[in-house]
């Protein structure tokens, strides 16, 4: 039976590779775009990018809203298309993965035919899995804005007041961020729009719409009333939104702990139970001897 496991193995890794090898030139310049860090398997995407295009994976329905939206909260609107495809590429990848980590199981155990119909289920749960990444990704690159966007009101608050206009503190508070945080890298993209000669209503709205976050749309939608409401209203309201996102920081903070706590409880419970051990060891081997 390990024979087969063996078989099953080297057949499933030579198409994978054969057929990524095949596709690999088609899709060379998506694949090298990605960045080494965060992808060290992308040269073996290109399967799932052909996949991708093969199946013709619909773009409609409420697990591509779900999807989308994540990688709109992850990348950013201009590039959601080409991510959402690099996506599903490492959906197939994992689905791949999981098939072999399986059958790798099932030969090292021996197992017998019954342990086949594992392989479907472990390739699928690592097919699924790989959304649960995406979407735990987004959730820390909202609780980031959360904790970066008061400070970024602040600053602007701050340069208007004193008597900076709108576009030149923007650039100002860019020029001076630390440009890898998610709040400055988007206001980067804004200000990219702004000198491409993209309007500013439009490039707000993208802007809202990348960042996902209830506060930062209203920020959003202020800033494109500007012309209405005036220079001295603006700083009025961003004087009020202030207070109000250094709240929202606070929430953003309060759901950190409470994540780090999660964390800690089972490294916790393995102490626990460690301890416990050592503890009770002593008296069940003197309770063994009496007998």
């Amino acid at each position: 039976m390990q024979s087969i496991y063996i078989t099953l193995i080297t057949a499933v890794l030579i198409i994978y590779l054969i057929i990524n090898v095949c596709v690999k030139q088609r899709y060379i310049e998506e694949v090298e775009f990605l960045d080494a860090k965060q992808y060290p398997y992308k040269n073996l995407l290109p399967l799932g990018m052909w996949l991708y295009d093969r199946v013709g994976i619909p773009s409609t329905g409420t697990y591509y809203i779900f999807l989308h939206q994540r990688v709109v909260m992850v990348y950013g609107s201009r590039y959601a298309q080409y991510y959402l495809k690099v996506h599903w590429a490492e959906k197939f990848f994992y689905l791949f993965l999981g098939i072999v980590i399986t059958l790798f199981f099932g030969a090292v155990s021996n197992s017998g035919v019954g342990f086949l119909t594992l392989v479907p289920v472990s390739g699928l749960i690592l097919f699924f899995l790989a959304d649960k990444n995406l979407d735990e990704r987004a959730k820390k690159r909202k609780l980031q804005f959360m904790m970066d966007f008061p400070v970024f009101i602040s600053k602007l608050t701050l340069l208007m007041n004193a008597g900076m206009h709108l576009r030149p503190a923007l650039e100002r508070i860019y020029a001076d961020s630390i440009q890898k945080s998610p709040i400055y890298a988007e206001l980067g993209t804004v200000l990219e729009d702004f000198a491409s000669g993209l309007g500013e209503s439009h490039a707000w709205q993208d802007f809202s719409e990348r960042c996902k976050v209830k506060e930062i749309s209203s920020f959003a939608t202020m800033i494109m009333q500007n012309s209405k409401i005036g220079g001295r209203q603006l700083i009025e309201e961003l004087k009020k939104m202030t207070y109000e996102t250094w709240e929202m920081r606070k929430h953003a903070v309060k759901q950190l702990g409470e994540t780090a706590s999660a964390k800690l409880i089972f490294p916790l419970m393995l102490m626990f139970f460690a301890v416990l051990l050592i503890v009770i060891t002593p008296a069940i081997m003197q309770f063994s001897k009496g007998f």
